[in-house]
């Protein structure tokens, strides 16, 4: 939060670098046909001496002054306590070829003058990195002298009576150790430093005008801890550089590694992260089951759901196929805490209407009991509620840290009147209203435009695809915190667009997952012509930071995972295709690999995770026995699926990962 005489004096320095306002030639008080009213007597002015010492190159000084300051405004804000008029506000140069400056030792000492009154007298003072109090504003604060009858003095810079607080324009975050030891507990020392706009360091006690928010991403167990003074937790807010900070690793084997995070949110957004990498590889996760979502050759109807064990390989037959709807469409799949499966249904190929984008009131979500195989029928569904105005379009689905449904549609739960994101209730079944809502203000959910859907540890959700704009779709992966979950109009925390920077294409981009350290995974195709303009269609997986917040985060990926063995030359990856739609590949993150459902190739297959460049994969499902018929969404579930499994509560993260991927032409 900003200080108040900060946001004051934040608000002068914007009226000083805007000019005034109004009619020209029209006095700034009482007009002819106003009110009247006492006259208040002008405040007795007399001169004051302001000596101001600016901070050497090293960054020393007594007080914070930026080390780039040119120049300050100064003026007489209230004299004991009580408004003041007629004061006018004074600049001082603070260039060491100015008359009023000299050098003593290694600081810069400059003198002027500004009007102040007998009293107890506070100042505002904001400083430049331009002459004459232009360029950028690097610090803000207000200054307390006594001042007598004949006049007094003011030194800016031991700051006694008042603080010039810092603006910060650039972080810069690092670890005094970037890697740990799994199973070995650890303390960190953290190097956190803000610059201003001139780009000097803030230094000293000074407090940051506003302050700096650090906060742990990606630590799914806990097992991290921030320390600055009195603060210890997940996050800390930083309101000077004066604090050392640490970062504590518990020892725990099952931990992740982990992304810090630095953020500013005024008057600009800005932020840092650092990576902290555990070596050692944790203990295997158990082994569950994967699912497969069989597309199959009739666009989804009487489409199936191919199980196999963890460790199988090769051409493994399924432990059990699932028979799905043969006049329905099947889209996505999801696997609950209970071992429950979920299958979103359209009553169409497309499952909306084209001409507004609202979706079909036909389409379900089934829940099948654990162990279903054959032509074995839903336990439950989930279907339109017409008294909250609720219809689904259940082209990706995953749950949230209680268990409940997460999924897109569009209701007029919590003012949202329309398409939106959707959070149900645990075992919310039949004709439910869900629990909350939640859609951007812009740019707009609105189908078909959501190729992806994945919630973090901390409950915030990752949305990638086409949004809606006035001026037509925006590509990327938008992010909302879950803070917003019941928000009809948020604004994305976080924006990762499709562009040639992120190495994003529109039609070559599908859905989104997120590893356990929270970093950000984008399965997409690389399209590539060789002799005789022969298409080749390569799977990969772009990576970013973890972090739900820091804006337009328009950047280059940390890595790009190239899928081996996931390519093709199908027509499909040069045929005019909707960018609307999600494609081929989907990915599921589990443990420490990505699972990859390749519908071109008939297989699914498993690559390290934290690696770059083009990975062999560790898994691979294919051949003519696996049952496979164009997978177009992947599932792994920590929980077998050859029995019911006992009911799960108190459910910290869901167990299994969520994806799909709509029809097109093979």
């Amino acid at each position: 939060m900003l200080r108040p005489d900060a946001r004051a004096a934040i608000a002068l320095a914007l009226a000083f670098t805007a000019g005034c306002s109004g009619t020209p030639g029209t006095p700034n008080g009482s007009v002819v046909g106003s009110g009247g009213g006492p006259v208040t007597p002008p405040t007795a002015l007399v001169n004051v001496s302001v000596a101001v010492t600016v901070a050497g190159n090293n960054g020393a000084s007594p007080g914070y002054v930026s080390s780039k300051t040119e120049s300050l405004s100064i003026g007489l804000a209230s004299v004991n306590g009580g408004p003041v008029s007629g004061a006018g506000t004074s600049t001082i140069t603070t260039s060491i070829k100015s008359p009023g400056c000299k050098l003593r030792g290694k600081q810069l000492v400059c003198t002027g003058n500004v009007s102040g009154s007998p009293g107890t007298d506070v100042f505002s003072v904001t400083t430049y990195d331009g002459p004459n109090a232009t360029g950028d504003v690097l610090s803000v604060g207000t200054m307390q002298a006594s001042i007598g009858s004949g006049g007094g003095k003011l030194s800016i810079s031991e700051q006694n009576s008042g603080q010039i607080d810092g603006i910060v324009a650039k972080l810069k975050l690092a670890l005094a150790e970037k890697n740990g030891k799994r199973g070995k507990a650890l303390t960190v020392p953290v190097a956190l430093n803000a610059y201003d706009a001139a780009g000097a360091m803030i230094s000293g006690k000074t407090p940051y005008a506003y302050p700096i928010a650090l906060t742990i991403e990606g630590d799914a167990t806990g097992a991290y801890s921030l320390h600055a003074g009195s603060q210890s937790g997940e996050s800390a807010q930083l309101e000077d550089p004066a604090q050392p900070i640490t970062l504590r690793y518990n020892g725990d084997t099952n931990a992740s590694s982990i992304t810090l995070q630095a953020s500013v949110s005024a008057p600009q957004p800005v932020s840092a992260t650092a990576p902290f990498n555990l070596r050692g590889n944790p203990p295997p996760p158990p082994v569950g089951t994967i699912y497969a979502l069989n597309l199959g050759s009739n666009d989804g109807q009487g489409a199936t759901v191919t199980e196999y064990s963890g460790k199988a390989g090769g051409n493994a037959a399924p432990e059990r196929t699932l028979q799905l709807d043969a006049k329905l469409y099947a889209r996505s799949i999801a696997v609950d805490a209970t071992g429950d499966l979920y299958v979103g249904y359209f009553d169409t190929t497309i499952g909306f209407n084209p001409s507004n984008g609202s979706p079909d009131q036909k389409n379900v979500v089934a829940m099948y009991a654990p162990g279903a195989s054959g032509s074995a029928r839903p336990t439950a569904t989930l279907t339109a509620d017409s008294s909250s105005k609720t219809s689904l379009f259940p082209l990706y689905m995953t749950f949230d840290t209680a268990g409940g449904l997460v999924t897109y549609g569009a209701t007029d739960v919590d003012a949202n009147t329309g398409d939106a994101a959707l959070t149900y209730a645990p075992g919310a079944t039949g004709a439910a209203t869900p629990q909350s809502a939640w859609n951007f203000s812009s740019p707009l959910l609105s189908y078909a435009g959501p190729t992806g859907l994945a919630l973090d540890a901390a409950g915030s959700f990752y949305v990638a695809g086409a949004l809606k704009t006035s001026l037509g779709p925006q590509y990327g992966v938008f992010v909302n915190l879950a803070s917003n979950g019941n928000n009809p109009q948020a604004n994305p925390s976080r924006t990762i667009p499709w562009d040639t920077k992120t190495e994003l294409t529109p039609g070559d981009t599908t859905n989104v997952g997120l590893d356990s350290s929270g970093e950000i995974l984008v399965a997409n195709s690389l399209v590539t012509f060789g002799s005789g303009s022969t298409p080749t269609c390569q799977g990969r997986a772009n990576v970013y930071a973890a972090g739900a917040s820091g804006g337009d985060t328009d950047v280059q990926p940390l890595r790009i995972v190239t899928f081996q063995g996931i390519v093709t030359q199908n027509e499909a990856c040069v045929s005019p295709r909707s960018p609307l739609q999600p494609f081929y590949p989907s990915i599921a993150v589990y443990g420490a690999n990505v699972y990859a459902a390749d519908d071109f190739n008939n297989q699914l297959a498993a690559y390290p995770d934290g690696h770059n460049g083009t990975i062999k994969p560790s898994l691979t499902i294919s051949g003519s026995a696996t049952g496979l018929n164009a997978p177009i969404a992947i599932v792994i579930s920590s929980l077998s699926g050859s029995a019911p499994a006992k009911p799960v509560t108190g459910v910290s993260r869901a167990p299994a990962h969520s994806t799909s991927s709509a029809s097109r032409t093979r």
